[in-house]
């Protein structure tokens, strides 16, 4: 594809990420600029202040076709509280709008419930897509976790926030999402079943599924100081409920074997987590790792547990596990199903017995055998980079005409 200038909006970008979606838009600006495009990325300096106190460990280089504009306005960490209730900028309003009214080609939104909102959709004149990388659109706390317990199977929103003691959004009444929605030639969905959830929810306009995708997982060698743990199966997200955190550990607890389980991640149930799993020496609990520390663990898992409650949307752990050939247990919700059963790459599983079933049996070599090709199988088909590439610049092209 001929060159283009490409601009991609996001609240959270590294260091100063705080899940998935912001190391996806890292590694999109740094793969596009590599195929010889020119990426300019707006991101916010404060956004994350919400969820972590600082930057995170770990280097994280760009290509030189990359610029990054981090915009801190306003005084601390008003302007992003200011663009969640309103769902626009306040103080960074003429500095991102000056930026998005350059003469880009493509404009990329991706989480932008902190920084621009919905109101920045309008902005500038290029072909614009929006990636969903939660359910931001449908779900004022974006995850269909209902009171911060529950998945979410009724509306009730006001209560809701008011059990995550968050105050009302005032831009989610009325008309105004959808208005804004119009300027978007694509909304994309990372997986099937986000897009015909929100089909579900009435949302009309073109769509697009374009599966997510991550670099191979390097490295591993013998000489990791974490050697010692094997084998042992891998949890890595945050240590929440809804991720299935604490059901990880209770499935873990009731297995024999001589594996371990390793818990990368930090959240609110860290202590409780700690407390159930006691003094059994098999558990170990790590903070966040960068991604190069992280790979050892990938590379050497008995398998990569993914035991989410509420239904996933889209999950790069188990695409980086996929990468060098690790098997998945995963739960049957959402996503999960359809990146583990049509590749016949893991296992999945519904309830605690099913999962504790499932690492007694992946434990066996024998039978995680089976599972190590379809694993490296489902990520060159699907999940690569120059795949995500293809499929790119096939939508813009469509788009373009």
């Amino acid at each position: 594809m001929n060159r283009l200038r490409i601009c991609l909006v996001t609240s959270f970008y590294p260091p100063f990420h705080v899940g998935g979606c912001g190391l996806h838009v890292y590694q999109l600006a740094n793969l596009l600029a590599d195929d010889g495009h020119e990426v300019e990325v707006v991101c916010s300096g404060a956004a994350h202040s919400y969820k972590i106190k600082g930057p995170r460990e770990g280097g994280y280089p760009h290509h030189s076709n990359v610029t990054v504009h981090r915009l801190r306005c306003g005084p601390g960490r008003l302007e992003p509280l200011l663009t969640y209730l309103a769902g626009g900028a306040v103080f960074s309003r003429p500095r991102l709008k000056r930026l998005l009214e350059r003469d880009f080609d493509v404009i990329h939104y991706h989480n932008i419930s902190l920084f621009g909102g919905i109101r920045s959709l309008e902005m500038g004149s290029a072909v614009k897509l929006f990636t969903q990388h939660t359910y931001w659109l449908l779900c004022p706390t974006h995850y269909l976790w209902k009171y911060n317990r529950e998945v979410c199977r009724s509306r009730d929103c006001l209560r809701c926030l008011l059990a995550y003691r968050r105050p009302p959004q005032f831009w989610r009444l009325g008309g105004l999402r959808d208005r804004m929605l119009e300027a978007v030639d694509s909304l994309i969905m990372p997986c099937n079943y986000m897009l015909d959830r929100h089909r579900t929810e009435g949302f009309g306009g073109r769509m697009d599924c374009l599966p997510y995708f991550v670099e191979p997982v390097a490295g591993g060698g013998e000489g990791s100081e974490f050697a010692g743990l094997r084998p042992f199966f891998l949890f890595v997200a945050r240590l929440e409920r809804y991720k299935g955190a604490r059901l990880a550990v209770e499935a873990f607890l009731k297995k024999g074997g001589s594996a371990r389980l390793v818990m990368v991640g930090t959240g609110s149930m860290e202590s409780e987590l700690k407390r159930l799993a006691g003094e059994d020496p098999r558990i170990r609990f790590l903070s966040y790792l960068a991604p190069d520390r992280l790979a050892w663990f990938y590379r050497n898992a008995v398998a990569l547990l993914a035991p989410s409650i509420w239904p996933e949307m889209g999950n790069l752990t188990v695409l980086q596990a996929f990468s060098c050939g690790t098997p998945v247990i995963a739960s049957r919700v959402g996503l999960l199903p359809e990146l583990v059963e049509p590749s016949r790459a893991g296992i999945l599983f519904t309830g605690r017995e099913e999962l504790t079933a499932a690492m007694e049996r992946m434990e066996n070599p024998r039978v995680r055998r089976d599972f190590v090709e379809p694993a490296r199988r489902a990520y060159r088909e699907d999940y690569t980079p120059t795949g995500y590439l293809r499929r790119y610049y096939r939508l813009i092209e469509d788009l373009t005409g």
